[in-house]
């Protein structure tokens, strides 16, 4: 028990850091845990994380902090990009060792490492992720968001371009079986207005009116509903033991 300990503190460490605003510091402290985790699980044959999270009592839901990390490494890359290639590294192996249940980690893992690519000034490579994965899912709508973000936002170094992140988003509004289709229609009036295109923009702008309309519609009718303000970084009502950020609050 005494090496999940170790690692246990050096997780604890990376939040303390974080909490002082040494960003950096705290990126190396946690990669330096997430060696040991590796370590530790090839030694004692651990399959996946989920299983590693039951193996012993974390200070740190784990999920959470693999996430926070995959967070922070960007922050950090924001002061030194080369952390961006720490990023798609940590993410890549995150991706091996995080199992097949846990979709939303897998989507914002996947979405992180094809990000970090674009950052880096590497489009092609960029491009060539979201494609074969949307091609496996072609209904995952936060995957086109992220897409699509890359090259509105551009970076310091890119010139955003909105008219590649419309040629994305239009693929999205063409799949019909596509979720969290409000964010994208969402997202495709943001990048319609940038451009100029306003007639295309308030035609979907009734469209999200319609979908939020109907999301609304599905509230059992004569229920009263208790709303809850629930922190971000409080655990999720779900009773999943994550972070609400990291669970429904997407």
């Amino acid at each position: 028990m005494e090496k999940y300990k170790k690692i246990d503190e050096k997780i604890s460490e990376g939040y303390k850091l974080l909490e002082r605003g040494q960003t950096i510091e705290a990126c190396d402290v946690w990669l330096d845990a997430w060696e040991d985790i590796k370590t530790v699980m090839a030694a004692d044959k651990v399959k996946d994380l989920p299983t590693l999270q039951e193996k012993y009592k974390w200070t740190e839901f784990v999920m959470n902090y693999m996430q926070d990390l995959d967070e922070q490494l960007y922050n950090a890359a924001i002061e030194k990009p080369q952390y961006f290639s720490k990023r798609i590294r940590y993410c890549e192996e995150l991706l091996e060792l995080c199992g097949n249940k846990d979709e939303l980690i897998i989507e914002n893992t996947r979405r992180s490492i094809a990000e970090s690519h674009y950052a880096l000034g590497n489009k092609q490579e960029c491009d060539r992720l979201f494609k074969m994965w949307l091609t496996e899912d072609p209904a995952w709508g936060w995957g086109y968001i992220g897409w699509a973000d890359c090259y509105r936002y551009g970076t310091k170094n890119i010139t955003a371009d909105n008219v590649k992140a419309e040629e994305i988003i239009n693929r999205a509004l063409e799949e019909k079986n596509l979720r969290d289709r409000a964010d994208v229609v969402d997202r495709a009036i943001e990048i319609y207005t940038a451009l100029g295109k306003n007639q295309q923009a308030a035609e979907l702008e009734k469209e999200l009116k319609e979908l939020r309309t109907a999301s609304k519609g599905k509230t059992v009718a004569n229920t009263p509903v208790t709303v809850i303000k629930i922190g971000r970084n409080e655990p999720c009502p779900c009773g999943s033991g994550k972070k609400y950020k990291k669970c429904c609050g997407k």
